[in-house]
């Protein structure tokens, strides 16, 4: 059961991540079609629209790769190569980002960078009219306290995001559109944590986790 699991999360977030990318990269060939169509007067469009497809594409790729592959691992709590992903790929978004101003404690969790990064992709789905994204890093007696507050016009959890995020998700309440909500779920348990969303307050969603800090990486 634990393989159909796997296999079905996998399948979900290639279909996301394929949906995310192909905008972009349509966007580059359009650009490319325009010049080899020798339309010389949206030449200059036409490049423009190419590069900045392009790079929005770039963006995106090194992003993924942290928020979802080994170098995720990897990167820790290394807050300097974080705010400049997270600021890159969200810079063509209606979104700001605030990081805490100090480093994180000695001691941290070995995921703990792709955790935010994925926290932050469910703060930003709950801005749809966009907003802030403030994330939040704190140690405790024997844990650590991590989570992204989005913030903003109509910041709310989307009802098919729900399901994913409940403790006990089920495969079948997995969609493209609400798999990272549950991977992000899974994340946090392999880290000793549970993701938590907040409501409470009006024109905010405060997703956090607390994780103990024995399984911090040596």
């Amino acid at each position: 059961m634990d393989v159909l699991i796997d296999l079905r999360v996998i399948e979900l977030l290639s279909s996301r991540l394929c949906h995310d990318l192909v905008g972009p990269v349509g966007a580059v060939n359009n650009g490319l079609e325009l010049l080899e169509d020798g339309m010389d007067d949206m030449g200059p469009d036409a490049l423009k629209l190419a590069a900045d497809s392009g790079a929005r594409a770039a963006r995106a790729l090194q992003y993924f790769r942290f928020a979802y592959g080994m170098a995720g691992s990897r990167v820790g709590g290394n807050l300097d190569e974080l705010r400049d992903l997270s600021g890159n790929f969200f810079s063509s978004e209606k979104l700001t980002l605030a990081w805490p101003s100090e480093g994180v404690p000695n001691e941290i969790p070995e995921d703990l960078g792709k955790l935010l990064l994925n926290m932050l992709l469910l703060g930003a789905e709950a801005l749809p009219m966009g907003g802030n994204l403030a994330v939040q890093i704190a140690a405790g007696e024997g844990d650590l306290r991590v989570g992204v507050v989005a913030s903003g016009d109509r910041a709310a959890l989307r009802d098919e995001a729900r399901p994913a995020l409940a403790v006990g998700a089920k495969p079948d309440d997995l969609t493209p559109r609400n798999v990272q909500g549950y991977f992000t779920c899974r994340i946090a348990e392999r880290m000793g944590g549970a993701i938590a969303v907040d409501e409470g307050t009006a024109g905010t969603v405060n997703f956090s986790a607390t994780l103990p800090v024995q399984s911090a990486a040596s």
